[in-house]
């Protein structure tokens, strides 16, 4: 099975797909799956705490570990305890995170200006494992300064299984729209598959960005916010069948899964603290969710958190 064409993909997003989030997206229906971005060096120093973002169940394969940093001998060491540890089916390099913390450490983004430190990151990722690597760029550091085909080509010529572009620049954040003309010049040149990525808040989005760019895959971020039903949707309408919304109902009760699982998962104090922002998301645009908002983010307990939502379904 070829990992990286005609899939759904699950961007890795940090703080928001840990375990549980990426179980309910694997649910309904994303075909592939990225860890949360993991910190090489963490891994290199035996952090504890970045060890814990490895952990997966069998039930989320195919699953990536996306690491990222600047250091290609700790990066190849990482990758190394990656695959001893918890054997994903693919690593992939973060090269395009925006994120200040990230790129002042000459991580994610930064390494779009350095060429050179680039390729040895990913030479020394391909050969330290024997699992695919893949990378993840933006387009640039700077609007309209595109770097994006000769990252593209120097990523395949290293080895690289597949690209996952986001046509911005760093400088842009995520404001603006994405230029998607960028993923079409970049597959033109490329044979490994090529993952479009940005902007893509609809089944109707997935499948213009895929007319037009003829990407072989599509990975959604945070248009899953609260909204894991997108995969499913995009699938329905790749397949010219009729695009299913979530009831009410259905977002509610799926909200509470998320809350019991995460419990579950990580204990009521962290649950706690995490889950306020994704029960905002599922319950948007709801009958009574601009008053519930409010009560969320006052709650000191999971059982209020478990009431606010039981309510709210009472409302609907």
């Amino acid at each position: 099975m070829d990992l990286f064409r005609n899939k759904v993909v699950c961007a890795p997003l940090a703080g928001i797909t840990d375990k549980v989030f990426r179980s309910i997206c694997k649910q309904h229906g994303a075909d592939v799956l990225v860890s949360e971005m993991v910190s090489a060096e963490g891994l290199f120093y035996g952090s504890k705490a970045t060890a814990g973002l490895l952990a997966f169940s069998e039930t989320e394969r195919p699953i990536g570990i996306q690491l990222f940093g600047a250091n290609p001998d700790h990066m190849a060491r990482a990758a190394e305890i990656v695959v001893n540890t918890v054997h994903p089916d693919f690593i992939d390099l973060n090269s395009g995170c925006p994120v200040p913390k990230v790129v002042g450490r000459n991580g994610g983004a930064a390494l779009l200006k350095d060429i050179g430190l680039y390729k040895e990151m990913l030479r020394a990722l391909v050969g330290a494992v024997s699992v695919p690597i893949t990378v993840k760029i933006r387009s640039g550091w700077y609007e309209h300064q595109w770097c994006d085909i000769a990252f593209a080509q120097a990523a395949q010529e290293c080895g690289v299984k597949a690209l996952t572009l986001h046509p911005r620049s760093k400088t842009m954040g995520f404001s603006g729209h994405s230029y998607w003309e960028r993923i079409a010049l970049v597959k033109k040149e490329l044979s490994i598959p090529v993952i479009g990525n940005g902007d893509i808040n609809s089944a109707a989005d997935a499948l213009e960005m895929k007319n037009q760019t003829g990407c072989d895959s599509i990975m959604i971020g945070r248009a899953t916010f609260g909204n894991p039903w997108i995969f499913s949707q995009i699938k329905q309408a790749f397949s010219q069948s009729p695009v299913v919304l979530p009831t009410p109902k259905e977002r509610v009760d799926t909200a509470l899964t998320h809350l019991e699982q995460s419990v579950s998962e990580y204990g009521e104090k962290h649950a706690l603290g995490e889950m306020k922002k994704h029960l905002c998301w599922y319950t948007k645009g709801l009958n009574g969710a601009s008053a519930l908002r409010s009560h969320v983010f006052k709650a000191q307990k999971i059982s209020e958190l478990r009431n606010l939502l039981e309510n709210l379904s009472l409302d609907i």
